[in-house]
């Protein structure tokens, strides 16, 4: 059996076995997915021990600004003398969207939920570079190699709880190479 995640060409089983041969196509990648799991059980263990960047109160105002001109409820977005106005909001808006869902009040709950859901999409990103890595290679253990190497990077690591403008554009580069 090869390793692709092809799925075509497979009328000839039973409805069963082709399910059957889809999961176990898909667990080729088992060891990726399982590395992926024990560093989101390890970063939600974690979680505490990273603060809160310099800037997040700024790119949360930004993004309550945006959500509000688009709710109508504001005609201008940016007054005169507002820093930082050319900060995108396509990470921060929903941010914002999922605090208002969970009802978020309390600043150290808001911190948490937005460390989480950084990190979060930092490992998914490592996920497609493991992806990428074996497109690459053809080799499970180098596209390992390679997820981890991605994810254990000092800055990289540490800035994947708080840094909302630099890890999400990173998770997004990785995810469409």
């Amino acid at each position: 059996m090869d390793d692709t995640l092809s799925f075509s060409g497979m009328s000839e089983h039973s409805d069963g076995s082709r399910l059957h041969e889809k999961t176990v196509k898909f667990m080729v990648h088992h060891v990726g997915l399982i590395v992926l799991i024990l560093f989101a059980v390890v970063g939600i263990w974690i979680l505490d021990d990273y603060g809160v960047a310099l800037d997040t109160g700024l790119q949360r105002d930004i993004a309550i600004r945006n959500l509000d001109y688009v709710l109508g409820r504001r005609d201008f977005i940016y007054p005169d003398g507002v820093k930082d106005n050319f900060y995108g909001v396509s990470f921060e808006l929903p941010l914002v969207l999922l605090e208002r869902a969970l009802s978020l009040e309390d600043t150290r709950d808001l911190h948490l939920m937005r460390n989480i859901v950084t990190h979060l999409s930092f490992l998914v990103s490592g996920f497609f570079c493991y992806l990428l890595a074996y497109r690459l290679f053809g080799s499970r253990l180098l596209a390992l190699l390679a997820m981890l190497l991605f994810l254990v990077h000092p800055r990289l690591y540490a800035h994947s709880f708080f840094n909302t403008k630099d890890i999400p554009f990173l998770s997004m580069f990785m995810i469409c190479l």
